[in-house]
């Protein structure tokens, strides 16, 4: 256990797993979560939208679903729709057998197949027709954007033209080894043709430019005498329907493989949908059109008890350790995956000392772990066995019938800089080096097994700072500083308070100390105003001047409203006796008095008033009183000490509790106050 960062090669990013190789993953997903699983099969059961027939399904950029009946009509249906919405369509569109959806409008062969026409997807309406002589037009396919490919024979060869969005041929590619072909698709991930021949059936993957094909399927392999009917594509899959020879009970299916030519799977179609007439994928479900209407079949969260194990693998590029005095090369792989019950992780590994081998070899044995309730785990494998510089890390997910599909999320594989066994005396680290030891293996397992500590204390830091801290981290932190607390405070609060932790302790017990506080608390527009009467005011002074001799601060005093004098300045009901201890002569108001005023609504004083009086008592000095005093906006606009806004006169000057400082003022020399002045207070006679 270290609390030191490891030196690792990580893989959590679109970029870092772009240099990876997957097989059969399901890039689309990764996409949407960030995750990276297998490719997820379909249901075995669908949902039928029934029409008069059902012909060459599609799915436009914008996900609505629609396909063309017997009719001539054009069934449309989004998500949001549960019936979808029927509308004649011209004749071409209602006797196509492709209808190929772009930006610019839907694209399909002429009934003469020499030419394509473009029609507007909303009035169907033709904008374009495109005349293509001397070829034999066979299909059509989008190639994902703006663009279309045509799939022609010409002159005994095969070739595929390249369509701009007004209809212009802008490339030209030639496919070598094809005869008899019926129908084609383009992959737009992974930049690939899929072509499906009629003589010996089969399917053959071909390049972006062309060429030679790099895979080939006979179709026969797979079901004896398959017939296809329709080909399709969508999520980076191919689907080929068709049927089974006749002697062969000529049952029907769709065949899916992935982007490499791999079998991913079949469904069994129900024989009232023979023969299927159109098959292609949407974002979470595969269509096919029959005889009753369209097929819906969605994407299984649970493989299918009638299907095979689900598997999927990602390669890491060749990685490698830097020379080391010591032997160590590699420490672990760490991989972190959602693996439910019925699903499996495999981590493996394959090694090179030789510089120019750039594929792996012969693999090591897989370290495998079984799903279970927990979910998200991480999950470790040793690699200190290894020691030549070269890696390659290959994962290995799957999932059984009746079980949930995993998925992996981020992946490590770490390269000695700290390890426990550099914590053993010298006698012990020499078995290191020798293959199989036991002390080495019983080490590893701590390694691995300890990650999640390792973690913990490299997090540490985190859990401090305050941007990042929080819960009861925040009260730890503000406590061992000092801080004024509460732990009713908001996050929010607490984050801002512990972020000016410095200011707070120097400036505390002043001014810009409890000033610091209230804009923690209180951020943004100014919600409050602090008054010290002392310091904002001042003292009257005596002498100095015109006067002989020194100035002399000096405070006018006086009994309180509330005072026990018996005499005619006596008022009923407000004179009141003492309290034990109580003092009052007549400065005690005025001296180290501070008064807070914060503007709050009703709701905002019920919630802050339990806490933040003893917030502000922490930040004043002991020899200072504060007052908190809850005010409205309005209040702090008012240049006066008191708050108020109301329009006056000077007021009579009066000595007592209720005199506005720096607005009455005592009469000029010579004047004399008379009894006409307040009732209150001590009076000048």
């Amino acid at each position: 256990m270290s609390g030191q960062a490891r030196r690792r090669y990580r893989f959590d990013t679109g970029a870092q797993w772009g240099a990876c190789l997957f097989d059969r993953v399901d890039r689309e997903a990764f996409e949407a979560d960030g995750t990276l699983g297998p490719l997820a099969p379909y249901e075995q059961t669908a949902e039928l939208f029934g029409s008069s027939g059902a012909h060459a399904p599609a799915v436009t950029h914008a996900g609505e679903i629609f396909w063309r009946d017997d009719e001539g009509r054009v069934h449309r249906m989004t998500d949001c729709s549960d019936a979808p919405d029927v509308d004649p369509a011209p004749h071409a569109i209602a006797h196509a057998s492709r209808i190929v959806p772009t930006t610019g409008g839907w694209w399909v062969a002429g009934e003469s197949r020499t030419a394509l026409e473009l029609y507007d997807e909303e009035t169907f309406s033709r904008l374009t027709v495109v005349e293509l002589p001397d070829v034999r037009l066979l299909d059509i396919a989008s190639d994902g954007h703006e663009s279309l490919f045509v799939l022609v024979e010409r002159d005994g060869i095969t070739e595929a033209l390249r369509l701009d969005c007004s209809g212009r041929v802008v490339d030209t590619v030639t496919f070598q080894g094809i005869n008899h072909a019926t129908a084609f698709v383009f992959l737009r991930r992974s930049k690939r043709f899929v072509i499906c021949s009629e003589l010996c059936p089969r399917l053959s993957w071909f390049s972006a430019e062309g060429g030679a094909a790099f895979k080939s399927v006979v179709i026969g392999a797979l079901h004896p005498c398959f017939h296809a009917t329709a080909l399709g594509t969508g999520r980076g899959r191919v689907f080929l329907a068709g049927n089974d020879g006749a002697e062969f009970g000529a049952k029907p299916f769709v065949l899916v493989f992935d982007a490499d030519g791999e079998l991913l799977g079949e469904i069994a179609l129900d024989p009232r949908d023979s023969p299927a007439t159109g098959v292609s994928g949407a974002r979470d479900s595969l269509l096919v059109s029959g005889p009753r209407g369209l097929l819906r079949y969605s994407i299984a969260s649970v493989v299918p008890d009638n299907t095979s194990e689900v598997r999927c693998s990602i390669t890491t590029p060749r990685l490698y350790s830097p020379d080391r005095e010591d032997p160590r090369r590699w420490l672990r792989i760490d991989a972190s995956a959602h693996l439910p019950e019925g699903s499996a992780l495999e981590i493996s590994c394959s090694s090179t000392a030789d510089e120019k081998q750039r594929e792996p070899g012969i693999w090591s044995a897989p370290i495998s772990f079984h799903g279970a309730r927990s979910g998200t785990t991480s999950f470790s494998a040793p690699l200190f066995d290894v020691h030549e510089p070269y890696v390659w890390v290959r994962i290995t997910l799957s999932a059984t019938a009746g079980g949930s599909l995993p998925s992996l999320g981020e992946l490590a594989v770490l390269y000695p800089g700290q390890s426990l066994m550099q914590n053993l005396p010298a006698i012990y680290r020499r078995a290191e080096a020798q293959p199989g030891n036991f002390l080495r293996a019983l080490v590893g397992v701590l390694e691995s097994t300890t990650q999640g500590i390792d973690a913990r204390i490299a997090s540490l830091a985190s859990h401090v700072h305050p941007d990042f801290a929080s819960g009861s981290w925040l009260d730890f932190v503000a406590r061992w500083l000092g801080l004024p607390w509460d732990d009713a405070l908001g996050d929010d609060q607490k984050k801002r308070i512990i972020a000016a932790a410095p200011q707070l302790a120097r400036d505390r017990g002043t001014r810009a100390g409890l000033a610091t506080l209230l804009r923690c608390l209180l951020p943004g527009a100014a919600r409050f105003r602090i008054v010290d009467t002392t310091a904002d005011f001042g003292f009257a002074k005596v002498g100095g001047g015109a006067c002989r001799g020194s100035a002399l601060p000096v405070m006018l005093g006086g009994f309180t409203p509330s005072s026990t004098a018996l005499d005619e300045t006596s008022v009923l009901g407000r004179m009141r006796l003492p309290c034990p201890g109580f003092v009052d002569d007549g400065v005690r108001d005025l001296a180290g008095a501070v008064r807070i005023d914060i503007a709050a609504s009703r709701v905002e004083r019920r919630a802050w008033e339990p806490w933040l009086p003893a917030l502000i008592d922490a930040m004043v000095p002991l020899t200072a009183r504060s007052r908190l005093r809850w005010v409205s906006p309005q209040s702090l606009r008012g240049g006066r000490i008191d708050g108020s806004l109301v329009l006056q006169g000077v007021p009579t000057a009066h000595l007592g509790s209720d005199a506005v400082t720096g607005v009455a003022r005592l009469p000029e020399r010579g004047s004399r106050i008379t009894s006409t002045g307040a009732d209150i207070g001590t009076r000048l006679q």
